[in-house]
């Protein structure tokens, strides 16, 4: 699984160059905690092969049940269940 890491500061330093806006971070801590978030989560799971599988649900669900995590209506261990059962192999 690849990982979001603290390249995500230069891709918004990118971003900004291209797009405007106010440069800065507000807290380094909080985005370095977000960003280790998944691994700690995920890190010994092994859900998301980097190639050959895919989500078989419809888009509909997928933002539902983004939605029901960020609220708080189902928790990460309900999230990796879904996701286990809705994997299938590439075609």
């Amino acid at each position: 699984m690849r990982y979001v890491t603290l390249e995500v500061v230069e891709l918004h330093r990118r971003l900004l160059q291209a797009t405007g806006g106010a440069p800065g971070i507000r807290d380094l801590g909080v985005l370095e905690s977000a960003v280790s978030q998944p691994r700690a989560t995920f890190g010994g799971v092994d859900l998301y092969p980097l190639n050959g599988v895919e989500i078989n649900a419809p888009v509909d669900d997928q933002e539902r049940l983004i939605f029901d995590l960020a609220t708080g209506r189902i928790s990460r261990t309900q999230l990796t269940d879904w996701l286990r059962q809705h994997f299938a192999p590439l075609a």
